[in-house]
């Protein structure tokens, strides 16, 4: 947790753009609400023509779903939409305007992730620290 959904046109990102988006993601993400790294998930999810559409009409956007626990304030929140959209932008060429981000708070008592329920916002490094057997490398090297 943080997990972003980022929905595409099939076809319309290769693997090196994926990389490079997944990387930007996690950057602005632990940025920005100061979450480590490690707890950065980032799925891409292709779509079919057809399968798309907006007030009834095929659409070909991109979307990100950003499901991130509750707690941040209102400025972070627009920070990580504007940045995450600029990001994207940037490494797509995509215009802005066929780009939807939507971000979902989440309570972190209703979020597990490697068998363990998620800290809240602020408390991560003692979490990590408490956790380090169960976590291995992966998130407790952050």
């Amino acid at each position: 947790m943080p997990f972003y959904q980022c929905i595409v046109p099939a076809g319309s990102l290769n693997a090196d753009t994926r990389t490079t988006l997944a990387e930007a993601i996690t950057e602005i993400h632990s940025t920005v609400t100061g979450a480590p790294r490690g707890f950065v998930n980032v799925l891409f999810v292709e779509y079919q023509p057809g399968t798309y559409f907006t007030a009834g009409k095929p659409n070909t956007c991109s979307a990100i779903n950003g499901s991130i626990r509750a707690g941040r304030d209102r400025e972070t929140r627009a920070r990580l939409l504007t940045e995450l959209s600029q990001a994207w932008v940037s490494i797509t060429g995509q215009d802005a305007r066929s780009l939807l981000i939507g971000l979902n708070d989440v309570d972190p008592t209703s979020i597990m992730e490697a068998g363990l329920i998620m800290p809240a916002p602020g408390e991560e490094a003692e979490w990590l620290e408490r956790n380090h057997e169960v976590l291995g490398e992966l998130l407790a090297s952050q």
